[in-house]
């Protein structure tokens, strides 16, 4: 059966460049990113077989050179260059293409960069073990709907729904929610989250996930308030979001943590944990990348 170690390997032979980081990051938090890795492997074989690897593989070294390009010329601009709105969908988001590789980049660098394996901790120990009993669950932008499955893996009393706005991000989640078993619990669908109705029915959900995906939006605050409007009294939402990181698709440029703090100030919310830790900035740059994740209750 395979296990985190396919990913590793598979990085030592198609992307022998950031093999040692990758390796060194998982071997000092090893058991926390056994946590992800190993179901993930399970299913990625069960869904792809072996080329799962080697394309995760690829996909991450060709993730971190666009994160290292976009970084400089971020540097260079002193802002966010990001591609226009109708060329980010066709080009990135509706593209199979790029969206595979990507989906399995961006779930590889939980464990895989330094800054953001606290999120994995925070994700699991103060987020999905503390929702309530027979909650149920919204993620935002589901993505490679890794973290909803391994919600539905750790707790099998929750129920979870997951909407993106990309086709080849949610057949990919599909594919590997029909190997993880969970069928009957998850579900994912093509939908903007931005869209999602807040004059009906609020707070309806104990548990909502919003990982890396303020950063993409042009105003981050529908999404505060969709976040808002669906959490219930005794729920919990997992935010996250980079900061001063720029990527071809980064369009909201935060630069402070207490930028996203305040926002969810604005929609009722509050912060009850927070973690933020620094990546790799360009020698002699301006601009610190952050990875940020916090925990947000109802005011």
């Amino acid at each position: 059966m395979k296990d985190a170690t396919a990913f590793l390997n598979s990085l030592e032979t198609k992307a022998r460049m950031f093999a040692p980081s990758a390796r060194s990051t998982y071997e000092a938090n090893e058991a926390l990113c056994s946590w992800l890795l190993n179901p993930l492997a399970r299913w990625a074989d069960g869904a792809y077989g072996d080329r799962a690897f080697d394309d995760a593989a690829k996909g991450y070294a060709k993730y971190c050179m666009g994160v290292w390009k976009s970084q400089q010329q971020y540097e260079k601009e002193g802002r966010y260059t990001p591609e226009t709105l109708p060329e980010l969908i066709s080009e990135v988001y509706e593209d199979e293409g790029y969206m595979v590789p990507y989906m399995w980049a961006a779930i590889l660098i939980y464990p895989f960069w330094p800054s953001m394996v606290s999120h994995i901790e925070l994700y699991r120990d103060e987020f999905l073990k503390a929702i309530p009993a027979g909650g149920k669950i919204l993620e935002v932008a589901s993505g490679h709907g890794v973290m909803g499955l391994l919600a539905a893996e750790t707790r099998p009393d929750i129920q979870l729904r997951g909407f993106d706005i990309s086709p080849p991000a949610v057949a990919v989640s599909d594919r590997l929610l029909d190997i993880s078993g969970h069928r009957d619990r998850v579900s994912f669908a093509v939908k903007d989250v931005l869209n999602l109705e807040t004059s009906g029915e609020p707070r309806t959900y104990q548990g909502i996930i919003a990982a890396m995906l303020a950063e993409h939006l042009q105003d981050p605050r529908p999404l505060f308030a969709v976040l808002g409007h669906h959490l219930a009294d005794d729920g919990l939402v997992f935010f996250s979001t980079a900061l001063e990181s720029a990527q071809r698709d980064h369009t909201f440029e935060f630069h402070q943590e207490s930028e996203p703090i305040k926002l969810a100030e604005e929609y009722g919310l509050r912060v009850t944990r927070l973690v933020c830790d620094a990546g790799v900035p360009v020698p002699g740059g301006r601009f610190l990348p952050r990875a940020l994740g916090m925990i947000l209750r109802r005011r």
